[in-house]
């Protein structure tokens, strides 16, 4: 028989997480899920299914009191939702699902769950398209991933990164201090509708940025132009896998994303990295780039439903545009 037990202290909850989550990803550290905990402090609600062999299931939740919802942990939200993808629902065997699921409090919204498809059950739906560059699939060399474009395609955005490139710019690698003009930046285009307008995510994303610094997986990459810094970009090296976390441009530089984008997948195959993580955002670039798309997965409780699928076709309806949709490489 499968008991269900509730955790709610957080060194006890530390300690779970430790024992429990499988690190793949580097958001599945417990020290980078904590840098957004300190800010948000949202109350911890973690699950554990135990059964006479032990442990078959692992659901760590938070409370966001403002929302009267359970998320993934820490609860670290923009815009009504949390922003951490690729969460993975620890089980022994992928047969528990549905008794993970049925734990859950009346009302939880699970948010970029990576699921076998060949687990996936009725209570998952598809939530958004993550998309991924796999450097091995074309033997490392970026001559063989130019051979997917249309040969003008491939032209045009090699002048278009030529004519950026031009004598005078240069590259910086992990100057922390861009930082702060990546958000002077983002907050400059989007105001209110930028990540960083909420300061628990810049604070958070600082945290980030040391954690990842100080274990020697932060590549932080500007661009500078005519003694200007043009654009930014934050991204994590971790277990060889290379995530795109967040980035910036300047907006009369339109176009330097695709500098940017061709600095990551070229520095990927030099380092011969496993993959390259773009994050969702049915972004146009993503497909016009040929990376590959991968499902994400979303848990709503019956509760929510109703109330979710009523948000989500007033938005609709709202013209929006994504706080970084033109640097080329953010989510959501």
């Amino acid at each position: 028989m499968i008991r269900k037990k509730v955790v709610t202290n957080l060194e006890a909850c530390r300690a779970l997480w430790d024992k429990f989550m499988v690190r793949r990803n580097v958001t599945d550290l417990w020290e980078f899920r904590d840098c957004f905990q300190k800010h948000f402090k949202n109350a911890p609600h973690f699950i554990l299914l135990e059964d006479e062999q032990g442990v078959p299931g692992f659901l760590p939740l938070s409370y966001l009191k403002d929302k009267e919802k359970y998320v993934l942990f820490p609860g670290e939200t923009w815009n009504g939702k949390t922003w951490l993808e690729r969460t993975q629902l620890c089980m022994r065997t992928s047969d528990i699902l549905g008794d993970l699921l049925d734990a859950a409090p009346e009302r939880t919204h699970l948010r970029y769950l990576e699921c076998d498809e060949s687990a996936l059950i009725p209570h998952l739906e598809l939530d958004e398209i993550g998309y991924l560059f796999h450097p091995p699939e074309i033997g490392f060399d970026m001559k063989n991933y130019f051979q997917r474009f249309v040969w003008k395609k491939l032209k045009a955005i090699k002048k278009e990164i030529e004519a950026m490139l031009a004598p005078g710019c240069s590259w910086h690698i992990n100057c922390l201090t861009d930082y702060d003009t990546m958000v002077d930046m983002s907050l400059t285009t989007f105001g209110k509708s930028s990540y960083f307008y909420d300061s628990r995510f810049t604070e958070g994303f600082r945290d980030v940025l040391r954690f990842l610094s100080r274990n020697g997986w932060l590549r932080m990459i500007s661009l500078e132009i005519g003694g200007k810094t043009v654009a930014v970009d934050m991204a994590a090296v971790y277990q060889g896998t290379y995530v795109v976390l967040l980035g910036s441009t300047d907006p009369e530089f339109r176009g330097v994303a695709k500098a940017m984008n061709m600095q990551h997948l070229e520095f990927a195959c030099e380092q011969r990295l496993s993959r390259v993580d773009f994050l969702c955002g049915d972004f146009h670039w993503k497909k016009l780039w040929h990376l590959d798309p991968q499902p994400l997965y979303k848990y709503v409780s019956p509760a929510l439903k109703t109330e979710e699928t009523t948000v989500e076709e007033i938005s609709s309806e709202t013209d929006y545009v994504h706080p970084l949709s033109e640097t080329g490489v953010a989510a959501h």
